[in-house]
């Protein structure tokens, strides 16, 4: 096995592994996010049963902290986005080193550059990764 092969199993291992946990901790987010609108909204509705005055004091209350749960739950999500889309993007580094490596060692080519075509496309996919995690950083207001 050449170290090129070697190399990119291990990328590969890595890679699944980072989004092994980021689809867990996707899951894990969403239903905290799920249960943190189901525990507002049971609030809200036994808030409904208190008198007047302090009904209205309620709701308002119950309001500010359904749309504070939700915003949470949605910065949870674009957060491991975030994570999910740098993982990913690791993992084609590691694969854009083993190109560069077997470009360079075992075809023995003086020089790589953008127009070495696993070069060209590995540059392009994580330049668009790149632009994406951008997008959602500045969703989540970083």
């Amino acid at each position: 096995m050449t170290f090129t092969e070697r190399m990119t199993r291990l990328a590969s291992k890595i890679g699944d592994v980072t989004q092994d946990f980021a689809s867990k901790a996707g899951d894990t987010v969403q239903n905290i996010s799920e249960k943190s609108v189901l525990a507002s909204k049971e609030l809200f509705s036994t808030a409904q049963d208190m008198g007047t005055k302090g009904l209205q004091a309620s709701k308002e209350l119950i309001s500010k902290a359904s749309d504070k749960a939700q915003d949470i739950g949605e910065k949870g999500k674009l957060t491991l986005e975030i994570k999910k889309l740098e993982f990913k993007a690791q993992k084609l580094t590691a694969q854009l080193g083993v190109e560069v490596y077997a470009a360079l060692v075992e075809q023995k080519l003086a020089s790589v550059n953008l127009s070495t075509p696993a070069i060209k496309d590995i540059i392009y996919e994580l330049d668009a990764l790149q632009k994406e995690i951008d997008k959602n950083e500045a969703k989540l207001g970083k």
